[in-house]
Order: C-alpha cells, then sequence, then structure tokens
C-alpha cells in the first residue's frame, strides 16, 4: 500500500483536448469522430440495412476464410472481405463507419471472394453497397481517398473499363491463368475453352480496351444519368463530374454529326436502298 501511495495520480476524467483524441485512439491511429460524423454514421447504417440488397447478399458466414485466401488486394492491403462479411452482418454504426473511411476502397472488385464463398455471399456486392453510401453522402474521407483517381474514374465513365486484359497476370489472378480448375468442376470445360471466348487481339494489347464506339459511351453515360451516379460524383467530385459532362457532350455532337451525315447521303442514293429510312 505505501509503494502504491506515492505512485503518480492521474485524474479519471479526461481533459477537454483529451476527450477529442484519446490517447489510446493515437496509438491506433484512429481519432474520435465529432457529433456530426457520429450522426452520419447511424443514418448510413440505417439505410446499409435497409437496402433491398442487403438480405439477397449476406446470408451469413462460416468463418471459413476462404473468400480472404484468394483475395488479391488482402496481399498488399489491412483488407479482408471476411471481416467485410461480418461487418456487414453483425457490425454496428461505428464498425460500419470505420470501414467506410478506407478499407472498402481496397476491393478490386474482381469477385474471386464470391466464387469461394461456401455459403454465397455477394461479398463484392455488399461492398459495392457500402461505397454508394459513402459516395452519395459525401464522406470525408472518400474524397479524400478518390482524389487522385480522377484518372481511372474519367476511363471507367467514358469506355466503361480501366483494366485491359492483359493486365491480368498469373501470379495475382491465379483463378484466371494455367492453375484454374473451378471452371472445370463447374461447367465441365478447361481453362483452354475458356480463353478461347476472349478476342485474341484483346489479350495482346491494351488498346482495344480503350476504343469504344460513340454509341457505347452514350449509352454508358444514360445509365450514369438515369441512375443516380452523377449526382453521386458531383457531390464528390464537382470538377471531375463537369469535365465527364464536357466529355460526353462532345460525344453527343459527335454522334449527331456522324447521323447527319448518314441521313444525308441515304437521301442522295438512288435505287432500291433508296426507299430505306433510319
Amino acid at each position: 500500500m505505501t509503494i502504491v501511495a506515492h505512485l503518480p495520480q492521474r485524474a479519471l476524467t479526461l481533459t477537454e483536448e483529451e476527450s477529442a483524441a484519446p490517447p489510446a485512439m493515437e496509438l491506433t491511429g484512429r481519432r474520435r469522430a465529432s457529433p456530426e460524423e457520429r450522426a452520419l454514421s447511424e443514418t448510413i447504417f440505417r439505410e446499409f440495412h435497409a437496402d433491398p440488397r442487403y438480405h439477397e447478399f449476406v446470408l451469413g458466414c462460416l468463418n471459413c476464410g476462404e473468400c480472404t485466401t484468394g483475395c488479391p488486394a488482402a496481399r498488399f492491403y489491412d483488407f479482408s472481405p471476411r471481416e467485410m462479411l461480418q461487418i456487414a452482418e453483425t457490425g454496428d454504426a461505428t464498425t460500419l463507419w470505420d470501414a467506410l473511411q478506407e478499407k472498402i476502397w481496397a476491393c478490386c472488385q474482381c469477385y474471386t471472394c464470391n466464387m469461394r464463398c461456401r455459403f454465397g455471399n455477394d461479398i463484392a456486392g455488399i461492398i459495392s453497397v457500402m461505397r454508394e453510401l459513402s459516395v452519395s453522402h459525401g464522406v470525408a474521407s472518400t474524397r479524400k481517398t478518390l482524389a487522385p483517381f480522377g484518372r481511372s474514374l474519367t476511363l471507367l465513365m467514358t469506355v466503361g473499363t480501366q483494366v485491359s486484359s492483359d493486365m491480368i497476370q498469373p501470379d495475382f489472378f491465379r483463378d484466371w491463368g494455367p492453375f484454374a480448375t473451378g471452371s472445370d468442376r463447374a461447367w465441365g470445360v478447361g481453362a483452354d475453352i475458356m480463353r478461347r471466348a476472349i478476342p485474341s487481339d484483346v489479350l495482346q494489347t491494351t488498346r482495344s480496351s480503350w476504343e469504344v464506339s460513340v454509341q457505347t459511351s452514350l449509352e454508358l453515360f444514360r445509365i450514369y444519368e438515369e441512375t443516380g451516379v452523377l449526382d453521386m460524383l458531383r457531390g464528390l467530385d464537382p470538377d471531375l463530374t463537369e469535365m465527364l459532362i464536357d466529355i460526353i457532350e462532345e460525344r453527343r455532337e459527335e454522334f449527331e454529326e456522324a447521323r447527319e451525315r448518314f441521313r444525308t447521303e441515304l437521301e442522295g442514293m438512288r435505287g432500291p436502298v433508296a426507299t430505306f429510312r433510319g
């Protein structure tokens, strides 16, 4: 008792400065959420569980870890598909909020976890729902995380992809390479037959992945408009949104000019073809 009595005494309550950033949180690299962030996390949590896709995507977890062992992102980042599924299934507003800060953006949406899941969960799908909510609510960490990816978003929203087939290497996507065996059991065909379905020019060059027709670009953009993607993006990055709108308006003008030229040439034709109206 004598030794204890001489130990330095510390008040049991935190000062205002310590309350804003508790020492334990500093050690873990976390910070206390503000009242506004806590309110937003509760809102996102309610919307997450009310989403009609939630009960379709989250079916249960056997805790086998197969999803994480096959995840390419788990090899390089502090990310686990199993953790994302467990947060979705049993987590609270705080754990969901923590996942929205960075972890959901480590997923490369390759859907390997879905193929490996014995319970049939759509883990990649539920991560997409998390991402949508994070973007639609303009979470500050999401704006910061996605800021460097303007080029990728531009490619994705104008040509529909940001990865070409020749970028997929067997060392990182073993299920796609010479070690693929799942397709043999599921569909009764080997990897050699499956690869024949991929055009050879796509396998050899990235160029064909970036070349899409004007009509395809316009169809993509119409999807973004009608599904509200543009509105979400505008709240996240207004400058990028305006740039994308400018790009697609140029495509629309190009498409209208091409269609007008086609009509003019068609009207100038003579013979049986002249009766066609497009």
